[in-house]
């Protein structure tokens, strides 16, 4: 059975981009055009997925999100944000969204962001079959949470792949959130001493060594990924 996704946006530019781009991977694609008729749509019917976007009038992304979570619905949402409001992305996350994507983006972003979200969603721990599965397993828990789980993991990675930037920076995600602000700075450091080019890791360790400290912006990997 195709995935079902459901896009809540008043642009109507944006939704129809988003479901020829989406529909041309087989998803089953529902539409709502603000967030009273997403929210509607989420409360009667079953997705797999619910592309929102964080303002709206009326209902905003934001208060659609908070009342699906009352609710006790675990679907999944990747929040959709413009320029300049990713702080009310991270609150997003915070309130259980599992991603955002800023606006503007291109199609083939939005389709491997989809594709990793939902995949990601049918990894557990006994079926890790490759490097990348393991690195999707470990973002996903510790978006979730699961620090401990997710450093075994990233170890598990490491012996496959020690020159990967990608898992050192994860593991310097994962010290902050231990509060190890210099073990954090160790592992970005070596992010990118095997690669000097990888970004996440450069806004990593530029965020975690300026004068004044902050947490927020923490990227896990992509533009999509910052918690």
């Amino acid at each position: 059975m195709n995935k079902k996704i459901l896009i809540v946006d008043d642009e109507k530019n944006i939704r129809t981009t988003l479901k020829y781009c989406l529909q041309e991977e087989n998803y089953d694609i529902s539409i709502a055009i603000n967030g009273e008729e997403g929210l509607d749509k989420i409360q009667s019917e079953k997705f797999d997925l619910v592309l929102l976007d964080i303002q709206m009038p009326g209902l905003t992304g934001m208060q659609v999100l908070q009342k699906v979570r009352q609710q006790q619905n675990k679907v999944d949402v990747i929040i959709m944000t413009a320029y300049g409001t990713v702080e009310k992305a991270v609150e997003a996350m915070k309130l259980g969204a599992v991603d955002f994507i800023g606006k503007p983006f291109t199609p083939e972003e939005i389709r491997i962001l989809v594709k990793d979200v939902l995949n990601r969603e049918n990894l557990n721990e006994n079926n890790l079959e490759t490097l990348k599965d393991i690195v999707g397993y470990s973002k996903k828990c510790i978006v979730e949470e699961h620090y401990n789980k997710a450093e075994s993991f990233l170890k598990k990675a490491l012996l496959k792949e020690i020159q990967s930037a990608e898992i050192y920076n994860l593991l310097g995600v994962l010290a902050e959130s231990k509060n190890e602000i210099k073990e954090a700075k160790n592992y970005y450091r070596a992010a990118l001493i095997f690669d000097p080019s990888y970004e996440p890791a450069q806004k990593n360790l530029e965020r975690a060594v300026a004068y004044k400290y902050t947490k927020f912006g923490i990227n896990l990997g992509d533009e999509s990924d910052d918690i």
